[in-house]
């Protein structure tokens, strides 16, 4: 998928055919309204057209439009949107940023991807919105993976054996790849990984699991 494009300040991937991003620890707490506006303002990004997600980690997804910018959505951890001058967010420090695009950008989606989303059908559920409010097949939908914590840092307990139907090997779990198998049974096939891990490159990220810090990385979809 060649390298991803690293600046000091965001992450992306270049591969990724849409606008994105995932901000660094090196810019702050995105939570922090001021330094978010402030971020995005020296990226030439209206911080006024960003709708964030009110995250639950639940299985929650929900169209925006215009009339959603510059808000955090309640009770949810996806937004899907076909405004093409809304951006979408969301927060992480370990779990996974899962942006996704259909092959013109008019149709774009932010999920907040933990395990337990993952567990609770969350992915399924934002494809499920593509195809049923704007009539998009699976197979149109290109995916990017952004930063996250990766097998080699995540410890977890055996009964997530069970509930993601995989063999740990040395109790670490592979997020990533439990995400990527979902998106190709339902029909993705186009899926990017920019293969950071936020456990790991603590010069770079905040993690929760590391330190739990209450900072998080901000992911854009624009």
């Amino acid at each position: 998928m060649g390298n991803p494009h690293i600046m000091k300040q965001i992450i992306s991937y270049k591969n990724f055919p849409y606008k994105h991003l995932t901000t660094t620890k090196i810019v702050g707490n995105m939570r922090d309204k001021v330094l978010r506006d402030k971020f995005l303002l020296s990226l030439n990004l209206d911080p006024s057209n960003l709708i964030l997600a009110n995250q639950m980690h639940r299985n929650n997804v929900k169209v925006v439009n215009s009339f959603n910018k510059n808000t955090f959505i309640a009770k949810c951890d996806g937004l899907i949107t076909a405004d093409k001058n809304t951006m979408l967010g969301i927060f992480t420090a370990d779990c996974i940023p899962l942006l996704m695009s259909i092959g013109n950008g008019e149709v774009k989606a932010a999920i907040h991807t933990g395990w337990k989303g993952i567990y609770l059908g969350i992915i399924e559920n934002a494809v499920e919105i593509f195809h049923k409010d704007f009539s998009i097949k699976p197979e149109d939908i290109k995916a990017y993976i952004g930063p996250h914590i990766r097998s080699c840092c995540y410890d977890v307990n055996c009964d997530m054996e069970d509930k993601f139907n995989v063999e740990l090997v040395n109790n670490k779990l592979d997020l990533a790849e439990i995400v990527r198998r979902k998106l190709q049974k339902l029909g993705i096939n186009e899926i990017f990984d920019v293969k950071r891990c936020t456990f790991h490159e603590k010069d770079l990220f905040f993690s929760y699991r590391r330190n739990q810090c209450a900072e998080r990385m901000l992911s854009v979809i624009m």
